[in-house]
């Protein structure tokens, strides 16, 4: 056991290559497991096996800037012309095919090195907001996290770097 293993702080979050800005309240990280627990009559209701059924990730977001574009990012299917922010219905539109890499890298509390990405993650555009006089306009954000194509919802950590083999000071050369 370690003190420095405890980890507190903010973090920068990117969305398609696209960092999302300043936040408010925390970014917020939540996972729902869904289970089907196996039983047979000669053991009654004691399960006897259970099988993964859903694994769900949800992050919540508050944007702290109010920007077009970053505005735009959080509701697919709009886009951002001659300085509006156009929203269309987007019915129809597929989240996943629009989805993209949704990263978490902590600022403080942690490093750099110790990132969370979702391979494939999108919103649906549901948020809301206040015009206060005392608060900030503050845009939380969820995001869904979807399966790649090989069942990765995501990664935590940087992968560790593989070692370069080192050449041999003094190769020995055959005649």
């Amino acid at each position: 056991m370690s003190r420095e293993n405890i980890k507190l702080g903010a973090c920068d979050v990117t969305f398609k290559s696209v960092a999302l800005g300043l936040t408010k309240g925390g970014v917020e990280v939540s996972v729902e497991t869904s289970t089907y627990p196996i039983t047979v009559d000669q053991h009654g209701e004691t399960a006897v096996d259970e099988f993964i059924t859903k694994r769900q990730f949800k992050v919540t977001v508050p944007l702290a800037e109010t920007k077009l574009d970053l505005l735009g990012l959080a509701l697919p299917g709009s886009t951002v012309e001659n300085g509006q922010l156009i929203v269309k219905d987007g019915i129809g539109l597929s989240l996943i095919d629009s989805a993209g890499a949704l990263q978490l890298i902590p600022t403080t509390g942690g490093s750099a090195e110790e990132p969370i990405t979702f391979l494939k993650a999108n919103t649906a555009g549901n948020f809301s907001f206040a015009y206060r006089h005392n608060e900030e306009r503050v845009y939380n954000v969820e995001f869904t996290v979807y399966p790649d194509e090989l069942g990765v919802l995501g990664t935590f950590g940087s992968p560790a770097p593989t070692p370069t083999p080192t050449p041999d000071p003094d190769p020995v050369t055959t005649p």
